[in-house]
C-alpha cells in the first residue's frame, strides 16, 4: 500500500549552521550551500536556517531572495541535535531534509526522487550518496562493526563501487544526518534526535530508532552531494558520545541489525528515554502553538470577513453620501437659479416703480 505522494514543493529542508567558511576561502559554506539548493525546480516549501551564538556573520546578507527562515535553537556551544529539533518543530511541511551547510547539490528535482521512496510506508529516512569533492564516496550508507558505524565504501572512487549504480534504492545500517529525509510525524514519533548526541551519532541513533520501529532506511546512489566534511566545524568524535552510543544500543543490537523484521516493533512512547524530556516538551508545545495558531487563522478569517462587510457598508454609504451630496448640488444650482431670477425681477420691478416715480414728478 502506497501513501499520497509529497514532492520537493512540501519539503521543509532543516539547515543547522555555525556560519563558517571552509579553509582559504572566505564565503560562507551556507551561502555555496544555499546556492546550490536555488536550482531545485519546484522551489522547497521552506529553508529553515537554525543558527545558535556561535554563527559567524549575517545570515540576512544573502537570504533575501529565497523562502528561507532564520531561527536561534538557543545559548550554549554548537548542538547538532538541538538544532535539527528546533528546526523540525518549527517547520510547516509534511516532510524534513536535514542537510549539512557543507553540502551542495546540482540538479532540479534530486530532492523529488528522494522523496519518492517515501512513497513506500516502510521506508522511514532516505539517504543521498555523498562524495568528496574529488569525487571519491563520503558517504553511500552506514553499516555497523563491532557495534560502531562506519560508512561504506568510504574514499573510494564510484567507478570501484558497484552499488552506485544500483537502480534500486540500498537498504542501510544507517544514513547521515548531512542529507537525510523523513516524514516530520514518523521523526517526532521516535523523539526526534536525542540530546545525549549534541555533534556525533545523533544521526544514527535516530536511524536505529526508526529500524527499531520496523522502518527501513535506505539511501538512492543516483542523488548525488557533494560534501565538504567537517569544514563548518572541527571534525571531533567525543569518547564520551562513543560511549553512550555503546551502552544505549548494546543490548539489542544484533538483533536489530541481523534481521529488522523480526525486530521488536516498539511503540512510539518506548523509545523515549529520560534525555527526550526536552524534545517531547517542545513537541507539546508545537502542538498547543499549533492549535492556537489555528484559532488565530480562524479569528483572522472571522476579522477579514468582518472587515469586508464593513468595507461594504463603508461603501454604501459612501455612494449614499455621494448621491446626496449629489442632489444637495442639483438643490442648490436650483435655488442659485431662483434668487438669480428673483433678483432679475425685484431689478425690474425697481426700474418701472422708479419710472413711475419720475412720469409724476415730471407731469407737476
Amino acid at each position: 500500500m502506497m501513501i499520497p505522494h509529497i514532492g520537493q514543493a512540501h519539503t521543509s529542508i532543516i539547515i543547522p549552521s555555525a556560519g563558517r567558511t571552509r579553509t582559504r576561502q572566505k564565503t560562507p559554506m551556507l551561502k555555496h550551500c544555499l546556492e546550490s539548493l536555488s536550482s531545485l525546480n519546484p522551489a522547497p516549501r521552506e529553508i529553515v536556517v537554525v543558527i545558535g551564538d556561535e554563527y559567524e556573520g549575517e545570515p540576512a546578507d544573502y537570504l533575501s531572495k529565497m523562502p528561507i527562515r532564520v531561527v536561534h535553537r538557543g545559548p550554549g556551544p554548537f548542538d547538532f541535535s538541538r538544532a535539527v529539533n528546533t528546526g523540525v518543530l518549527i517547520s510547516v511541511s509534511q516532510q524534513v531534509l536535514i542537510l549539512n551547510d557543507d553540502t551542495e547539490a546540482e540538479g532540479t528535482i534530486w530532492l523529488q526522487q528522494m522523496a519518492d521512496h517515501l512513497q513506500d510506508p516502510n521506508v522511514g529516512a532516505v539517504g543521498a550518496l555523498l562524495t568528496y569533492p574529488n569525487a571519491h564516496i563520503q558517504h553511500i550508507g552506514i553499516e555497523f562493526e563491532q557495534g560502531q558505524p562506519i560508512h561504506l565504501c568510504r574514499g573510494k572512487s564510484p567507478n570501484e563501487v558497484p552499488m552506485v549504480t544500483a537502480s534500486e534504492p540500498i537498504n542501510v545500517g544507517a544514513a547521515t544526518g548531512a542529507c537525510l529525509l523523513m516524514r516530520k510525524n514518523d521523526f517526532l514519533a521516535v523523539g526526534g534526535m536525542s540530546p545525549e548526541f549534541p555533534v556525533s551519532y545523533g544521526d544514527v541513533d535516530l536511524c536505529l530508532r526508526l529500524r527499531r520501529c520496523g522502518f527501513r532506511v535506505v539511501v538512492d546512489p543516483k542523488v548525488q552531494l557533494t560534501h565538504h566534511e567537517s569544514s563548518s566545524r572541527p571534525p571531533i568524535i567525543e569518547d564520551w558520545e562513543k560511549e553512550r552510543f555503546t551502552r544505549r544500543w548494546s543490548s539489542n543490537f544484533e538483533q536489530l541489525l541481523k534481521n529488522p523484521s523480526t525486530a521488536p516493533r516498539a511503540k512510539p512512547a518506548d523509545l523515549l528515554d529520560p534525555s527526550h524530556e526536552e524534545i517531547m516538551r517542545l513537541r507539546d508545545q508545537n502542538i498547543a502553538l499549533a492549535v492556537q495558531l489555528e484559532g488565530l487563522r480562524s479569528h483572522i478569517a472571522s476579522l477579514r470577513w468582518s472587515l469586508t462587510e464593513q468595507e461594504n457598508t463603508l461603501r454604501e454609504w459612501k455612494d449614499r453620501v455621494s448621491e446626496r451630496d449629489t442632489r444637495i448640488a442639483e438643490r442648490d444650482t436650483r435655488i442659485a437659479e431662483r434668487d438669480n431670477l428673483l433678483a432679475e425681477k425685484n431689478r425690474q420691478l425697481e426700474a418701472r416703480l422708479s419710472n413711475r416715480i419720475r412720469r409724476k414728478l415730471n407731469s407737476r
